[in-house]
């Protein structure tokens, strides 16, 4: 049974908005008053006035190097939705034996338990010193624990253990995975303003569940389910947000389109209408591809399996998205084994080598302009502009045109290590990776200008050795030219 002066307190520090953004200041200051009380000299670490590191020790009646550093973050993710709360976030709410509120679990109340361990400890001898340590930016990078680990008072105190507070069931858990996170902005150039005269705009709101986004398979991402109403509907869409912060698999999204709208699926969970504006630009087609990306992402994720998570394996998602004046912008993460190498992510784009009819709709097959140099390059420097890794050009080779038709191949295309060249010129980091087929270039052909492009782009050329269709060469030919 919880006393009555911790339950008091506890609802003190659930009170204290400790949201990553807005600091961890309020709960380092109740926090300092307990640990003094319990014998512990505090220091603190300042960051932007409103960002606290709070630390107190040495405990146990020791000193020196070697000891314990138990450590709790004091920030919290957004609440979200506050209609899908059934109790205020900031209240501490008891109900049937369990305590509602934002961080109970994550996890302010473990650094109230500590408080009380170390009070009771006061007095007592251990053979090495303890330390508690308050963090601040834990669920947006660790910025409060890189801060203390670069600093000099971690160096002081060299902990030859530390053991992080977190919601794991009483459970010790000596494994983390690692975490990427991802920030792309999708810009349309050539989108078609729409305009919402009339009945105005219609607001949409797709529900989901909230959840940790290390376990995606518990919640259900509504960014997803509006996505899925975009590519369904074709409706024009002038504004698009969801998710709270990229750690949190997001429980609302809200899109905005011109009445009267088009019909989608799914749903959307409610519906209001909005006062005519401006005309805007659709984001229809930035909507379609930050669908894509996030199917490009899930895809990238590295493959293996680990017993000591749960989920075994890699998981991400695409939980922030908001659109602005000029651009979609999009935040994916990745929860990756600790065998994974997060550098090792890489996204690429597969760039057109000359105009093709086979694409998925009318609608796009009317607005796909033609391939000719301004089109090619402004595509190329846009990937690049939105953090692609590579663009990757295929090239074709074939008996004649019909043949071309059959296979699905670009035609007219450019050679695509000429491409390459051109794109080189124009951009900054990202990297080309281009067909060369072995069957129609000589060898002295192939090197030296694989070498001019390597040269010429720093780096930045990549080779995808082709043989050609099994028509020029037999199979045993083809696999010992390769």
């Amino acid at each position: 049974m919880l006393s009555k002066g911790f339950l008091e307190l506890a609802r003190k520090l659930v009170a204290a908005n400790t949201v990553s953004s807005e600091g961890t200041r309020q709960a380092a200051d109740l926090l300092q008053t307990l640990w003094e009380h319990a014998g512990l000299a505090v220091r603190r670490q300042v960051v932007d006035g409103v960002h606290v590191n709070l630390a107190g020790g040495p405990g146990g009646g020791a000193a020196g190097a070697g000891g314990v550093l138990l450590v709790t973050h004091l920030d919290t993710v957004p609440p979200g939705p506050l209609d899908k709360w059934q109790t205020d976030p900031w209240t501490l709410t008891e109900r049937d034996g369990f305590l509602y509120g934002l961080g109970c679990a994550d996890v302010k109340l473990d650094a109230l338990c500590k408080a009380e361990a170390a009070r009771r400890l006061q007095g007592h001898k251990t053979r090495r010193p303890f330390w508690l340590l308050g963090t601040f930016g834990e669920e947006v990078g660790l910025r409060g624990a890189r801060h203390f680990v670069a600093s000099e008072l971690f160096r002081q105190i060299a902990p030859s253990q530390v053991l992080c507070g977190e919601p794991s069931e009483l459970q010790i858990i000596s494994a983390h995975k690692g975490y990427a996170v991802v920030r792309c902005a999708i810009r349309d150039r050539k989108a078609r303003t729409v305009g919402s005269e009339g009945p105005g705009i219609e607001q949409l709101e797709f529900s989901g569940k909230a959840a940790h986004s290390s376990t995606p398979h518990l919640g259900e991402n509504a960014i997803l389910k509006a996505l899925a109403w975009v590519k369904s509907s074709g409706s024009p869409v002038v504004a698009a947000r969801g998710g709270s912060g990229t750690n949190v698999v997001p429980a609302s999204c809200l899109l905005e389109v011109p009445a009267p709208r088009e019909r989608g699926q799914p749903e959307p969970a409610a519906t209001r209408f909005l006062p005519p504006r401006a005309p805007q630009p659709n984001l229809w087609r930035a909507l379609a591809t930050a669908s894509a990306l996030e199917e490009l992402w899930q895809r990238s994720l590295p493959s293996g399996s680990d017993a000591r998570f749960d989920p075994a394996g890699a998981v991400g998602g695409l939980n922030v998205l908001e659109s602005g004046e000029d651009a979609v912008v999009l935040q994916l993460d990745a929860r990756l084994l600790p065998t994974h190498d997060p550098d090792a992510l890489s996204v690429g784009y597969f760039f057109p080598a000359g105009q093709t009819n086979h694409v998925w709709s009318d609608e796009a097959s009317r607005r796909t302009p033609r391939m000719n140099r301004n089109n090619l390059l402004a595509l190329a420097q846009a990937a690049e502009q939105a953090g692609f890794d590579s663009l990757f050009i295929a090239d074709n080779w074939s008996g004649h045109q019909r043949a071309a038709e059959i296979g699905g191949h670009q035609a007219p295309a450019f050679h695509a290590p000429m491409l390459a060249m051109g794109i080189f010129a124009v951009t900054d980091h990202i990297g080309v990776i281009t067909t060369f087929h072995t069957t129609h270039h000589k060898p002295a052909h192939v090197a030296r200008m694989g070498a001019a492009l390597d040269a010429f782009s720093e780096g930045r050329w990549g080779w995808n050795a082709v043989t050609g269709h099994a028509e020029y060469l037999g199979d045993p030919d083809r696999f010992r030219q390769a």
